[in-house]
C-alpha cells in the first residue's frame, strides 16, 4: 500500500501541475517562454501546448495515479481486474521508456533547450524511472498466482 500512495501523490501533484498549467499559469517560471524552456525543450516550439491538450495529459497522469491506488487496495472501482493488470502493464512500460530514454544519445531526439536538458537527466528522468519501477512493484503483486 505504501508504493501505491507514494506513486499516486507523486502523480496527483504532477497532474495538479498540468491542470494549473492548462489554465493559463506560467508557475513556477514567470512567463510562458521560460515555461516552455523549462518543461518542453524543443528549441522550436514557439508556444506551451493548448490547455485542452495539457488539461488531457493532466487527466491522464491523474487517472494513472488513481491505478496505482486501485493496484494497492486503496480504492476499488466496479471494473474488471483485467483493466487494473492492463493499466499497470502500460504504464510500466510508459515511464520506464520516458526515463531511459533521457540517456539515449542526443541525436535521437534533436538538441533540447536549457534548463530542460539538465533537469531531465537529473529530476524528469529518475523520477519517471522511479515511478515506472513502482508501477511494475505494483504489478508484479497484481498478478495472478
Amino acid at each position: 500500500m505504501f508504493v501505491a500512495i507514494t506513486v499516486a501523490v507523486i502523480l496527483f501533484a504532477i497532474s495538479s501541475l498540468h491542470f494549473l498549467w492548462a489554465a493559463g499559469s506560467p508557475w513556477p517560471c514567470a512567463d510562458e517562454r521560460s515555461l516552455i524552456r523549462t518543461v518542453v525543450g524543443h528549441p522550436e516550439t514557439k508556444g506551451f501546448p493548448s490547455p485542452a491538450l495539457t488539461a488531457a495529459v493532466a487527466t491522464a497522469i491523474l487517472l494513472a495515479g488513481l491505478i496505482a491506488l486501485w493496484a494497492g487496495n486503496v480504492v476499488s472501482p466496479p471494473l474488471p481486474d483485467w483493466i487494473r493488470i492492463a493499466g499497470l502493464v502500460v504504464l510500466t512500460g510508459v515511464f520506464l521508456l520516458r526515463g531511459f530514454a533521457s540517456y539515449l544519445p542526443r541525436r535521437l531526439w534533436g538538441e533540447m533547450t536549457e534548463p530542460f536538458a539538465t533537469l531531465d537527466r537529473r529530476y524528469f528522468a529518475p523520477l519517471c524511472i522511479v515511478l515506472g519501477l513502482g508501477f511494475l512493484w505494483l504489478l508484479a503483486g497484481n498478478l495472478p498466482n
